[in-house]
């Protein structure tokens, strides 16, 4: 079972800034006696389908979810947008699903990086009672806080992945540099800006608090929507007011009706503003500076993968990522093309894990296409059958055996 997450907050997707409802959750020896020695790492897990009832609530979501936090990770999980309080719709062509997840591998890159954890707390400091009080104020600047972070440590872990319909926009991600790219030099009050600066402010809150209080306590806020729940709850801009700019939707969409207004003033002869005018007026000159972050060691978690023509019918046929053509390992079909997103399947560590009774995609081409990935040359790519299992992991004692695939998988990751 998951603990009570530390955070429950929205980032704006930089699809078209439709905000998406996330949760952080910290590995529990971090809210008792410390983590000496802690290595940074750090998984992603997203959900099903959400027209199906997908949210990050979903069982098989909070199975893997607990491996991963017992490994002394910190988890972040995610709605879609259509998705539990997430706003919007389900796509048609799950283009703006993967820009959602690009959205919160970016928050949650940043968020990690910024994570001092806490050192182990004298008996004296445990013996000590604290009472709940509400969460400080979460600053609203474009400057760095007291403790900046540079980069993340060269021994950072991530773990991206997802459970079927997540699984299926997990292995169209770009890789963690290209991602990390969209952030590194931003403009203010923009979407990318929006998310970097929650990022750091939730990561030094959180800092702050802790190095407050010499042991993890959990946070809290008035009028939780949960009373159960001690995590803070965070919603609304990080930006100042006024400075916030929109996405490329959202200006794509404006600027369709700025379009049409030009066209009507230049029938009744008035001037038409200017593109470069227009441009030149939302252009902003302030940026937030780089954040300089070494390589990741990226690692990918596939269960209960969708193929076509599932995943077809979940995109309408649109192809998430374009194929480049190059040169194909051995072991891949020759008229294969690969996309950038299955090199990373086969370049980092990969594990999928799937059932012989999932009727969603047979086991004979779920099969086959592990085993095409799996036999590639310098391929990384594991995958594990589950006898009996389906689709949705309710039959006796497989889940217990997924589970314990995953535990093993990730000591493999760490000691690599």
């Amino acid at each position: 079972m998951l603990p009570v997450p530390v955070f429950s907050f929205t980032v704006p997707s930089v699809h078209d800034d439709t905000p998406l409802d996330c949760r952080i959750y910290h590995p529990i020896k971090f809210s008792h006696d410390g983590y000496p020695g802690w290595r940074k790492k750090g998984a992603v897990i997203s959900h099903p389908y959400a027209p199906l009832g997908g949210c990050y609530d979903d069982p098989v979501v909070q199975a893997i979810g607990t491996e991963i936090v017992q490994k002394g990770f910190v988890l972040g999980t995610f709605n879609f947008r259509g998705a539990g309080a997430s706003k919007g719709r389900t796509s048609w062509t799950a283009k703006a699903e993967l820009a959602d997840y690009i959205s919160f591998v970016g928050f949650f890159i940043h968020y990690l990086s910024g994570l001092v954890p806490p050192s182990p707390a004298s008996p004296s400091e445990r013996s000590q009672s604290f009472t709940n009080s509400p969460l400080s104020p979460i600053q609203s600047a474009f400057l760095t806080p007291d403790n900046p972070f540079d980069s993340i440590d060269t021994g950072t872990v991530l773990i991206l992945g997802g459970y079927s319909y997540g699984s299926m926009i997990t292995t169209h991600l770009p890789s963690t540099d290209a991602i990390l790219s969209r952030f590194a030099e931003v403009a203010k009050g923009t979407t990318e800006a929006e998310i970097r600066l929650r990022a750091l402010n939730l990561s030094h809150q959180w800092n702050a608090d802790h190095r407050k209080s010499k042991r993890g306590r959990s946070l809290t806020v008035e009028h939780s929507t949960h009373s159960s729940s001690h995590s803070a709850i965070i919603g609304g801009d990080e930006s100042e007011p006024g400075t916030r700019r929109l996405s490329r939707e959202s200006r794509r969409s404006i600027d369709i009706v700025r379009r049409s207004m030009d066209r009507s003033r230049a029938k009744l002869g008035l001037r038409a503003h200017s593109a470069e005018f227009t441009e030149a007026a939302t252009r902003s000159e302030e940026k937030m500076d780089m954040v300089e972050m070494a390589r990741l060691h990226t690692s990918y978690l596939l269960v209960s993968p969708l193929l076509p023509p599932i995943s077809l019918c979940a995109t309408m046929f649109t192809k998430l990522n374009p194929h480049r053509q190059h040169r194909r390992p051995s072991g891949l079909s020759s008229n294969m093309a690969m996309s950038e997103s299955e090199e990373n399947l086969l370049n980092n560590p990969t594990l999928a894990v799937f059932g012989d009774k999932d009727f969603f995609t047979s086991h004979k081409k779920l099969q086959s296409w592990a085993e095409r990935f799996h036999r590639a040359l310098g391929s990384r790519f594991k995958f594990r059958t589950v006898a009996g299992a389906g689709h949705f992991w309710h039959e006796e004692g497989v889940e217990r055996e997924m589970r314990g695939t995953i535990r093993n998988w990730i000591d493999e990751i760490q000691s690599s």
